[in-house]
């Protein structure tokens, strides 16, 4: 499912970003893309990262606003998150109450699209909306396998994939 957005990256302080928000962080570690949700508030509120580990692989944090390095870089591309890598069938987990990998695609009840992980402070299981940074609860489908390319003029470029199971938090 797509996220999209339009207009031409610009820099952000911290306190300018609101939940639902995606930009890019600098870190040593290089770039990572990240949203801001809505859990803990905005101005010490968790993040979701995805970031390029070795090859192609992404690794996937939650970590806290105060936690990231700056400057910050809105993003004004289309993500697409895929199920499954690109060159395999999706794989599917049932939704059962068994812990899924951190990190992990899911598919809303409500048919949006969120990423599941243990949330930093206390390690419970949330999941959060990839289109809002709102935290939800019901989810139908679970990928711990996917894709993320950014499309920008017609064109499609792969980031990288995520492999549920390699990185827990």
């Amino acid at each position: 499912m797509p996220v999209s957005f339009s207009g031409f990256p610009r820099v952000v302080e911290p306190r300018a970003l609101k939940p639902g928000r995606w930009f890019v962080a600098g870190s040593v570690h290089g770039a990572h893309l990240c949203m801001l949700t809505a859990v803990g508030g905005e101005q010490n509120g968790l993040v979701v990262t995805f970031g390029l580990g070795k090859l192609d692989q992404i690794e996937f944090r939650a970590q806290r606003l105060a936690s990231l390095g700056g400057p910050f870089t809105t993003v004004e591309d289309e993500l697409a998150f895929t199920p499954g890598e690109v060159a395999e069938k999706p794989r599917l987990l049932a939704a059962l109450k068994k812990p899924f990998p951190s990190g992990s695609l899911l598919r809303l009840t409500d048919g949006d699209i969120g990423v599941g992980f243990a949330e930093a402070l206390n390690g419970r299981l949330m999941v959060v909306s990839l289109s809002s940074g709102l935290e939800r609860e019901g989810f139908d489908l679970v990928f711990d396998r996917w894709s993320l390319s950014i499309r920008r003029g017609g064109h499609e470029a792969l980031v990288g994939t995520f492999r549920g199971g390699l990185r827990r938090e």
